[in-house]
């Protein structure tokens, strides 16, 4: 079971969305989970509980837009072009700088 955690606000939403998504699919995001949970009804026949539901609308929202380089893992809106910055190493060339 999901954790039950209405996000308000980007600053709400956890890391493993922000690290990745660019500051427009994040606002998509939370568009679309804030109208997932908010159309959420503990009523239906659906299996899925409220922040699930509420998840799956953020992505599909993001997925409309939006889509993930292959190479690099980054989100870019749809029929653009990674950023030639993004798109020259990978995340393993990427981590490789750390060490």
């Amino acid at each position: 079971m999901a954790e039950e955690k209405e996000y308000k606000s980007k600053e709400d939403l956890p890391e493993t969305l922000t690290s990745i998504l660019p500051v427009e699919a994040q606002e998509l995001y939370l568009e679309g989970y804030q109208r997932g949970w908010s159309m959420y009804d503990a009523d239906t026949s659906s299996e899925l509980d409220r922040p699930s539901v509420a998840h799956r609308q953020g992505w599909t929202m993001v997925r409309k837009e939006f889509a993930q380089d292959e190479g690099t893992g980054k989100w870019h809106r749809k029929g653009e072009e990674p950023d030639e910055e993004e798109s020259s190493e990978g995340p393993i060339e990427a981590l490789k700088d750390l060490f």
